[in-house]
């Protein structure tokens, strides 16, 4: 709105309008280009998450630099250069560590991105079971990972487990077994409970995917004589394949980064059968306050996830 004063001018009065000066600013805003007035208007987001991502990551990356050490009650930092990151390749718990993360990763992605083929599938060529599983597939990704650890743990427990009694009385096992007190079988419980939680979120974008494709190839494709898998592998599969990107990008991720799953679990035991790096960092930083190596620790992460990342890219452009 706009308030209007009034003065006398003689015989000829007249109305004299002046804007309030809270409205200098908006219409100082409405005469710029319209890219400018769009970043304006989005500086606060960008200052948000300027605040939030990049002044840690900063932060963080200075950490790995530096030994920290606590001396009463005071923070103390001496510079290392690039110590921390040559501690890396030193140490052999973080070359098993490594190890067992990259083959927990592929396999983890690989398995999620097959069952969650599977199950979109089912549901868009509705096969037998698919009304079911248009209302329960998303159940498992509604979960935080920490009820999902706990209801795993529960399960899969040495004395009274479900998992233990089930296969029993199906005469697979003897006796109940301690499946967390192994580091094999911990490991196999462990990625059983992440494919599960994340298959559902994968087989959503899937399932979208094939349903955009267009029908009339695939009637083309049956008309020639293609079965379904033809129709899959040969129609659908291709016509998907940026989602599929998105989806190992997306998995890969997730899973290098996984601490909470992992940690209601097993805390990353036992004798480091499922400890991966990101639960490694976390030792590292709270149990041995070593902030500076678990830092370039996180570093190293971000540029294992990079490595992945352009792997798929380079991949999926060579297939397109």
């Amino acid at each position: 709105m706009i308030k209007s004063s009034t003065r006398a001018t003689g015989a000829n009065d007249r109305i004299v309008r002046t804007p309030r000066s809270g409205l200098r600013l908006f219409d100082w805003i409405d005469h710029r280009s319209d890219s400018f007035t769009a970043y304006l208007y989005l500086a606060p987001t960008f200052l948000l998450l300027l605040l939030l991502i990049a002044v840690p990551m900063v932060y963080a990356l200075f950490l790995s630099l530096v030994k920290v050490g606590f001396v009463q009650g005071s923070i103390h930092y001496t510079f290392a250069g690039l110590d921390n990151y040559i501690q890396l390749f030193k140490d052999p718990h973080f070359t098993k560590v490594m190890t067992k993360t990259v083959v927990f990763t592929v396999a983890k992605v690989i398995l999620t991105l097959l069952f969650s083929f599977g199950v979109a599938s089912i549901i868009y060529f509705g096969a037998w079971g698919s009304a079911l599983f248009k209302r329960l597939f998303l159940l498992p990704w509604a979960l935080s990972y920490v009820v999902n650890g706990l209801m795993w743990k529960w399960m899969f427990n040495g004395d009274y487990g479900i998992i233990n009694e089930i296969l029993v009385r199906l005469g697979w096992i003897d006796t109940y077994k301690a499946w967390l007190a192994e580091p094999n079988s911990a490991m196999g419980v462990v990625l059983l409970a992440d494919i599960w939680k994340s298959m559902p979120y994968v087989a959503l974008l899937l399932l979208a995917a094939m349903q955009s494709t267009m029908k009339d190839l695939c009637e083309a494709a049956r008309t020639d004589g293609a079965g379904t898998l033809g129709v899959f592998y040969h129609v659908i599969v291709p016509g998907i394949r940026p989602v599929i990107l998105v989806c190992l990008v997306v998995e890969t991720m997730w899973t290098l980064r996984i601490f909470d799953l992992i940690w209601v679990l097993t805390q990353g035991g036992p004798q480091y059968g499922t400890m991966v790096l990101n639960v490694f960092a976390y030792e590292q930083a709270f149990r041995n306050f070593n902030i500076g190596y678990a830092s370039a620790i996180s570093y190293f992460i971000t540029l294992l996830t990079a490595v992945f990342t352009l792997v798929y890219l380079r991949f999926m452009g060579k297939e397109n």
